[in-house]
């Protein structure tokens, strides 16, 4: 059976249907047990351990704690197929191109599941990705949880028994898992949803279509960057994203081999489900203020959203679908010619060389993707509850450090304003 037959639509739209039994009955037990309350007790020891052990819920009442202790033994185990070579190979791609895997995560993955618009509603029922009267907090809580899941599942070591990387993906199976009980039960989401229309919240076709913006998406976006992987470190990486995706429930239907798998089944999936919504535009709005709001400087604002717009073309292009307009971004020719003048005066680089949006896009993404997790550090690690952790070894490789070295760049002002390296506030103005 071709593919193209296995991931038609109505196969897709049966897979809307199903979730993962196994976590979801872990949540459905410590509620309908009586222990509701202990809920955010559960979440409060998750965030507050990195690593698990059978004495890590022994505080909480003994159903609750052999329930959820049962769940982390019995999900924590590689599948029989992990080829540990394999493996390390992808996490040496995520050694090697971090930063700009991590900004393409950021201007390419996410945006591609907001212009999903049912499973848009999802992210923005949640209430965990939309900005509170001026905060990024919420937005940046939810943005963190998924970086630190990459981070501790792609460092080096990240899914061995010593690593990090398996216990952050049980606990994201959880946390999904909460989202479609409290989602789906009218006690604590009176308006209801309905499952007919838009399927179970985070089914097996939204989990699907976000492994492959996380894997072979992540791969498209490289070469966009004119970043061209060996045929060996991109089997490496996606077979690191199959047993993240093993791990996280996602059915073995939708864990391809290859890149040329992978793309297939993802743009099914968006020709499937990309549709313009209001939340997927909200959504797409609060990730470019957080992006905005986490790069130093003002003086390339718009560069979030021109990226935006630029790492989304070639998915239009394969699904004859306007994605920038489902997502309410731009990259028009003024938008292009004012960056490019920014950057000819601030570089003093001839005009002539940035005559393609590829070309402008490399020169970008050249000097912010550092700054981008420079910023992730910073923002999550200054006077937070719950740190933003990259394993040293990769902050030595990628040039990182804990604190602002304030500096301002001399350049010419431009527009009012100046490239400047310094830390922001904590609330966008």
């Amino acid at each position: 059976m071709s593919n193209s037959i296995k991931w038609s639509d109505d196969f897709l739209e049966s897979k809307r249907s199903e979730t993962d039994p196994i976590a979801d009955q872990v949540v459905a037990t410590i509620i309908e047990s009586g222990y509701e309350e202990k809920i955010n007790e559960v979440f409060t020891h998750l965030v507050r351990n990195s690593s698990f052990n059978a004495k890590t819920f022994s505080s909480l009442p003994k159903k609750v704690s052999e329930v959820v202790t049962s769940y982390f033994e019995e999900t924590k185990n590689l599948p029989s197929w992990a080829d540990a070579s394999l493996m390390r190979t992808g996490e040496e791609v995520f050694t090697l191109y971090g930063p700009e895997i991590a900004m393409i995560l950021n201007v390419k993955s996410l945006p591609l599941c907001y212009a999903c618009s049912k499973g848009a509603k999802v992210l923005y029922m949640t209430g965990r990705l939309t900005e509170r009267s001026g905060s990024i907090d919420p937005l940046a809580r939810r943005l963190m949880e998924t970086a630190q899941m990459i981070m501790n599942a792609l460092s080096p070591g990240g899914m061995s028994p010593q690593g990090n990387g398996i216990v952050t993906i049980q606990k994201v199976r959880l946390i999904h898992a909460s989202i479609r009980y409290f989602l789906l039960h009218e006690k604590y989401n009176p308006k209801g949803w309905d499952t007919d229309y838009y399927g179970k919240p985070i089914n097996q076709e939204d989990l699907a279509g976000t492994l492959m913006s996380f894997g072979p998406l992540v791969i498209q976006g490289l070469k966009q960057l004119g970043i061209n992987l060996s045929n060996k470190q991109v089997s490496g990486f996606m077979h690191s994203w199959k047993v993240i995706g093993y791990l996280m429930g996602v059915d073995d239907e939708f864990l391809p081999d290859t890149f040329e798998e992978g793309w297939d089944l993802g743009i099914a999936i968006m020709k499937h489900q990309a549709a313009e919504s209001d939340e997927g535009k909200e959504l797409t709005k609060a990730c470019i203020n957080f992006l905005k709001h986490i790069l130093p400087g003002t003086a390339f604002d718009e560069v979030p959203e021109y990226m935006i717009w630029y790492f989304v073309q070639d998915i239009s292009k394969a699904i004859d679908k306007d994605l920038a307009q489902f997502l309410g971004v731009r990259g028009e020719h003024d938008i292009r010619s004012r960056i490019v003048f920014k950057l000819c005066r601030l570089f003093i680089i001839e005009s002539n060389r940035l005559e393609e949006h590829s070309d402008v896009i490399a020169l970008i993404s050249g000097m912010i993707n550092k700054k981008l997790l420079q910023g992730f550090l910073l923002y999550y690690n200054d006077h937070k509850n719950v740190r933003f952790y990259i394993p040293p070894s990769l902050q030595k490789d990628w040039k990182l450090h804990e604190k602002w070295e304030d500096m301002v760049v001399i350049t010419p002002n431009i527009f009012g304003k100046r490239l400047v390296i310094q830390k922001k506030t904590d609330t966008l103005i």
